[in-house]
């Protein structure tokens, strides 16, 4: 896989999870389900459910930060491999996202006190917890 493209899935899954506990959340949440709406009505609804899983999974505890980051950041690759056009607006997202939160790429955040994350970090997991990933 290009590498430009998996350095852009990590970057959206830690914006995703850093936006979780802040007021971003709501901006970064709209937009991943629109940019997945672009591919399908029934996507943007799925997607719209993963999210909110997803931030409840992380602010109850219940997966470290960065599996979760883990997890999108592999929905991410999977949805940029089939639909390689959506990158623009997936950097978009990011933007707003890393904007909003104001995180510095290289300082380190808390989500629900579960695990520290770097900014500018590679996670290296797998989807342990389950699920599907899909693009």
């Amino acid at each position: 896989m290009d590498p430009i493209v998996i350095t852009l899935a990590r970057q959206a899954g830690q914006a995703l999870v850093a936006a979780m506990a802040s007021d971003a959340w709501i901006v970064v949440r709209d937009g991943l389900t629109r940019l997945y709406g672009r591919m399908g009505e029934s996507r943007a609804a799925e997607v719209a459910d993963a999210l909110e899983d997803s931030r409840r999974t992380v602010l109850e505890g219940g997966s470290p930060p960065e599996v979760v980051a883990t997890r999108w950041q592999g929905r991410f690759e999977a949805m940029l491999e089939m639909y390689p056009e959506q990158s623009e607006g997936l950097r978009e997202v990011i933007l707003r996202a890393t904007s909003e939160v104001d995180v510095d790429p290289d300082q380190q955040f808390r989500v629900g006190g579960a695990a520290t994350v770097l900014g500018n970090s590679q996670i290296i997991a797998h989807n342990s917890g389950g699920g599907t990933i899909w693009p």
